[in-house]
């Protein structure tokens, strides 16, 4: 059973519009609210009331009728600041608290922060943090939760955040297992009736990326050899003897005739 204490109406809102029949709702708030308690525990094994986040009054009744109370905050120094003054009301009470990390962004610096901070106000939080996700606003359009659907990160949040909650209360855990690790499976009805044609959540396609192939070893640096060149040879000088013009002798001179005798 769920009960809507907040004038807001998110819950009663988001009643509307589910098909199924599987979880009653009481819209309720002041003086009502512990009499419809009251009324309510007598057939439902589990009730889950939203409070508005002021109203001190029926936050106290509901307090007081809780066995565990959550709050869930953003990590951010703001709702440090908000939430002391709400683990005050609840420690007034004597009821268990844990404030539950919701919107959160991965390996931000701003988580652990929040969380050191929480833990040096001694105030308990949740192992399971719940991501920002879209599925969970998308999801309210049609009455649907997570879990209505194909199996996503959201459904294991939500799921690993219900069992650590059985375990404080000790109650038993009837869901399936998961875990980060887990495939996306179908978890949609098999049956026309129970299917649910307004939300349609695809399974992404994951991209196998090619085994990246073995860098091939590197075979060492071939060592350049660098010949000396070989002194080139003086080129062998052939004397050439160079004969010299013979020198032209003297033409002989004819000897005169012989002067005839008188």
């Amino acid at each position: 059973m769920l009960f809507d204490t907040d004038p807001q109406g998110t819950c009663t809102h988001w009643h509307a519009q589910r098909k199924k029949g599987d979880i009653g709702l009481v819209a309720t708030s002041g003086w009502r609210l512990t009499r419809d308690l009251s009324m309510a525990r007598e057939s439902n094994d589990i009730i889950v009331i939203d409070t508005p986040p002021h109203a001190e009054m029926d936050i106290k009744v509901s307090v007081r009728a809780a066995d565990m109370v959550l709050v869930p905050i953003q990590p951010s120094p703001a709702d440090v600041w908000a939430v002391r003054e709400t683990f005050n009301t609840i420690s007034g009470e004597s009821r268990q608290c844990m404030v539950v990390l919701n919107r959160v962004v991965h390996r931000a610096n701003i988580t652990e922060e929040t969380k050191q901070k929480l833990m040096q106000l001694e105030i308990p939080v949740a192992e399971q943090e719940i991501g920002n996700r879209v599925l969970f606003a998308a999801s309210m359009e049609s009455g649907l939760t997570v879990l209505d659907g194909f199996a996503n990160p959201s459904q294991i949040e939500i799921t690993n955040l219900v069992r650590g909650l059985a375990a404080k209360l000790g109650l038993t855990f009837k869901g399936k297992s998961s875990s980060s690790k887990s495939e996306p499976v179908s978890t949609s009805p098999s049956t026309p009736e129970e299917g649910h044609n307004n939300m349609v959540v695809k399974k992404k396609a994951v991209a196998k990326k090619p085994a990246a192939k073995k860098p091939a070893a590197k075979k060492p640096a071939a060592k350049k050899v660098v010949k000396k060149a070989a002194p080139k040879k003086k080129a062998a000088v052939k004397k050439v003897a160079v004969k010299k013009p013979a020198a032209k002798k003297p033409a002989a001179k004819k000897a005169a005739p012989a002067k005839k005798a008188a």
